[in-house]
């Protein structure tokens, strides 16, 4: 390997040595760690409905208490995700390689897992009777087809929690020459154009279920570009946000709007708009403004302190994708356990760690037996 460690300012990067100058980039150690912390918090905002699936009096989600000011944080970790792929689109693949090599590389190391993993559920979930569509014209029912439940499920994701991103994400990469034009853009306008995003963002909401991925895609257009804009401006983001005391401001800030989510408006989570819901915006989405902080927060945070944990915040990045495909099965397959095998100790936030570690455990244990049986194929089933 060719790389060599260096500091910049105050924040790490790893600077390739033996590369072109037209292909060289540097590795920016935070955004790895943050990727980790965004694909823990992904997990175990799914865990959520493992962790109380016998004790719902106990969801903390649905009453008001101090206590809805941890799943306020917790949930939506899926917008760090969006904005680190927008940061390493940008630094990544923009102006080196080809839109259909892009788009070949995110087939198979992406789409081929997600059909390797999803089709069998799909297949298992229309057969059990669990899904189907009905189509109606003019009041009479077409006949019920099985190819078409298929493709819906496949479309949607919607055959287990978390594999809705999967359909989402290809969208935006398909988009990405409208992405290219985006980076083009003189400033002043590109920052026109993710302020607008946002406030169709704040209009449009997140869709019921995250079943829609074009209505996906308007939601997250704006964090999106904005990882872009971030790459661009990192060096002078990186000289304010990655200084103790900045961390601690945006830190207060952060759990600020948690705590206004939770006691005030009394939404852990997105909003959502469903499909009789109407065109006009449904109530002020707290949730996105927590997330853009975030953004600043996280990246400041682990700029200066991520290597004190270099090591396992690597680790869990360098198979974020597999974690994200094998954690939404292991926690379907724990839901439908018997409640004599899904002990609870009554404690919601000790409930979510318990389970929380649980998964994680056997998710990690599947995709470390997997890589030692597949090797390098592995890549191509789950993804890492």
């Amino acid at each position: 390997m060719s790389d060599i460690a260096s500091v910049r300012g105050r924040h790490e990067a790893v600077v390739p040595t033996t590369q072109t100058a037209a292909r060289t980039r540097e590795h920016v150690a935070y955004i790895e760690y943050f990727r980790a912390l965004a694909i823990l918090l992904i997990v175990c905002g799914h865990t959520f409905a493992l962790a109380w699936t016998h004790f719902a009096d106990e969801d903390p989600t649905t009453r008001i208490a101090l206590i809805n000011v941890i799943p306020s944080l917790i949930n939506s970790g899926t917008a760090y995700f969006v904005f680190i792929s927008g940061f390493l689109y940008r630094q990544v693949f923009h102006g080196r390689m080809a839109y259909g090599e892009f788009m070949r590389r995110k087939a198979l190391y992406i789409g081929l897992p997600y059909l390797f993993m999803a089709t069998p559920i799909a297949l298992a979930e229309i057969a059990a009777g669990a899904f189907y569509v009905e189509s109606f014209k003019d009041g009479v029912a077409y006949p019920h087809s099985g190819f078409v439940d298929l493709v819906v499920l496949m479309t949607t994701g919607r055959m287990v929690n978390a594999y809705w991103y999967i359909p989402f994400i290809f969208l935006v990469f398909l988009a990405s020459p409208l992405f290219d034009r985006f980076i083009r853009m003189k400033p002043g306008r590109r920052a026109a154009l993710v302020a607008v995003a946002f406030l169709v963002a704040m209009w449009v909401h997140r869709p019921l279920d995250n079943l829609n991925p074009f209505h996906s895609f308007l939601y997250f257009a704006n964090i999106y570009m904005f990882g872009m804009v971030f790459w661009e401006y990192r060096e002078r983001i990186l000289a304010v946000v990655a200084r103790p005391g900045t961390v601690a401001l945006l830190a207060i800030l952060m759990l600020a709007t948690a705590v206004v989510q939770a006691l005030v408006l009394n939404n852990t989570s997105n909003i959502e708009r469903a499909a009789g819901d109407g065109w006009l915006p449904l109530a002020f989405d707290m949730m996105l403004v927590q997330k853009y902080v975030g953004f600043f927060l996280f990246c400041g945070f682990f700029a200066l302190w991520g290597r004190h944990a270099a090591k396992p915040l690597s680790f869990i990045a360098k198979n974020s994708f597999g974690l994200y495909f094998v954690h939404a099965i292991v926690i379907a397959v724990l839901m439908r356990m018997p409640e004599a095998l899904s002990p609870h100790v009554s404690e919601p936030m000790a409930d979510l760690a318990l389970y929380f570690a649980l998964v994680l455990a056997i998710s990690f244990a599947v995709i470390l037996t997997v890589k030692a049986i597949t090797g390098k194929y592995s890549r191509y089933i789950i993804g890492c």
